[in-house]
C-alpha cells in the first residue's frame, strides 16, 4: 500500500517544491549575476561553498532536534550522535564524493572549453539523470517521455547558448550554472573572475589549445555522468531508506564538509591566506550564500516527493525565467535561439506531464480454455 503524499492547503508537496525550486534558482541566478558585476570585488567562491555546507548542517540540526522534542519530548546528544554517525550514515559519502569530483572536472572544463561548448555539452546530465533513474531506480520511460528529455536537454542547451553569447557581447566572462550541486553554482563566481585573464589571454592563440579542448570535453561528459549518478543515488538514499530528509542532509553535508576545505586549499589557498577567507564578502554574496544554501534543502524535498528527472524540470525553466528577467536587468536580448529553446522546454514539459498510456495485455482466452478442460477432464471421469 502506497503511502500518502503530503501536502499543503490541499496541493501536494510534490508540485509545491517543484515551484519553489524553480523560483529559487532564478532568484539565485540573478542573485548571482548581481555579486559578480563589473566593478564588484572579486571573493573567492570556494570559501562560499563550505560556509554554504555549514549553514545547510547548522539548519538541518536544529530541524532534527526540534522534530525531535516535538515528537518524543525529549532529547538526547548521544542519540543524535547515533542516528547521525551510526547505521547506513557511510552512503551518504558516496554522493558526496561524486559532487565533489563532478565539482572539479567542471571547473576543469570550464577553463578548457569556451563558454557557449561548455554550456550546450553539460546540459546532457539531464539524459543521464534519466538513464541512471531507469538503472538504479527501474523507473520506465516511455518512448514519448524519452523524446521530451531530449526536447528539453536541446531547448535548454539554446537558451544557455544565447545566455552565453550574450554575455560575451557585454564583454562578460562564463558563469556554468548547475542547480543540481550545492557548490557549483557558487563556484561559478570564482570562475568567472579567473576566466576573466584567462580568456583574454588565451583568445589569440585559442587554435594551439586543441589537446586542451579534447580533455575539457572529456571532463564535462564525466562530470554529466557524474552529476546524474550522484542525483539518483542520493534520491534512492532517500526514497529505500530510513531517516528523516534533515538528518540525510545533515549526513551529506557533513561528509561533502572535508571535500569543501580541500577546494579551498587547492583551488584559492595562496589567495585565502593573504587576502582572508572572507575577502570580497558583502551582502549580495552572503544573500547568494543563503539563497543557496535553501536550494539544497529545496532539491531534498524534490528529491523525496518528486524524483531528479522532474527537478531537471524545474531548473530547466528557472533558467529561462531568470533569462528573462535579465532583459529588465542587464539589458540581455531575446534572439531567435532563446525563442526556439524557450519553446522546446515548454513543449518538452507538456509533452513529460502527459499520461502514459495503459499498457494492454491481450490474453488468448481460447488457449486458457482449453488447458482448464485438460485439467477438468481427469475428475469429470
Amino acid at each position: 500500500m502506497s503511502a500518502v503524499m503530503p501536502s499543503v492547503g490541499g496541493i501536494p508537496l510534490k508540485y509545491i517544491s517543484l515551484i519553489v525550486l524553480a523560483v529559487q534558482n532564478s532568484c539565485l541566478i540573478i542573485v548571482m549575476a548581481l555579486a559578480q558585476g563589473i566593478g564588484r570585488k572579486p571573493f573567492y567562491s570556494s570559501t562560499a561553498v563550505f560556509i554554504n555546507e555549514i549553514v545547510k548542517l547548522i539548519v538541518c540540526t536544529g530541524m532534527t532536534i526540534h522534530e525531535t522534542i516535538k515528537d518524543t519530548g525529549r532529547f538526547y546528544p548521544q542519540d543524535f550522535l547515533n542516528d547521525v554517525f551510526g547505521g547506513d550514515a557511510w552512503k551518504l559519502a558516496i554522493p558526496a564524493m561524486l559532487y565533489a569530483i563532478q565539482n572539479n572536472l567542471q571547473y576543469v572544463a570550464s577553463h578548457a572549453l569556451d563558454p557557449s561548448t561548455f554550456q550546450v555539452t553539460y546540459q546532457l546530465k539531464i539524459l543521464t539523470t534519466a538513464l541512471f533513474s531507469v538503472l538504479l531506480l527501474h523507473r520506465t520511460l516511455p518512448v514519448l517521455k524519452w523524446m521530451a528529455l531530449v526536447m528539453l536537454t536541446a531547448g535548454i542547451a539554446l537558451v544557455s547558448l544565447e545566455e552565453s553569447n550574450n554575455r560575451a557581447a557585454q564583454r562578460s566572462t562564463h558563469i556554468p550554472t548547475d542547480p543540481e550541486s550545492s557548490s557549483s553554482a557558487l563556484g561559478a563566481l570564482l570562475e568567472e573572475q579567473k576566466n576573466d585573464t584567462l580568456y583574454k589571454t588565451g583568445a589569440a592563440d585559442a587554435s594551439n589549445d586543441r589537446p586542451e579542448v579534447f580533455v575539457g570535453l572529456l571532463a564535462v561528459m564525466i562530470a554529466c555522468v557524474l552529476s546524474g549518478l550522484a542525483g539518483v543515488y542520493f534520491e534512492k538514499i532517500l526514497k529505500n531508506t530510513q531517516g528523516s530528509i534533515w538528518l540525510r542532509n545533515i549526513q551529506l553535508s557533513f561528509f561533502s564538509l572535508p571535500f569543501s576545505l580541500l577546494a579551498v586549499y587547492l583551488k584559492d589557498g595562496e589567495g585565502v591566506t593573504e587576502q582572508g577567507f572572507f575577502a570580497g564578502y558583502d551582502m549580495l554574496v552572503i544573500a547568494a550564500i543563503a539563497c543557496q544554501s535553501a536550494g539544497g534543502l529545496i532539491v531534498a524535498v524534490v528529491v523525496k516527493y518528486a524524483d531528479n528527472i522532474l527537478k531537471g524540470f524545474a531548473t530547466s525553466i528557472s533558467i529561462v525565467i531568470s533569462a528573462i528577467a535579465s532583459v529588465a536587468l542587464f539589458g540581455s536580448r531575446i534572439g531567435t535561439i532563446f525563442i526556439i529553446g524557450t519553446a522546446l522546454v515548454l513543449g518538452a514539459t507538456y509533452l513529460y506531464s502527459l499520461p502514459d498510456k495503459p499498457v494492454i495485455k491481450y490474453v488468448d482466452l481460447g488457449s486458457q480454455l482449453d488447458t482448464f478442460h485438460a485439467e477438468e477432464s481427469p475428475s469429470a471421469k
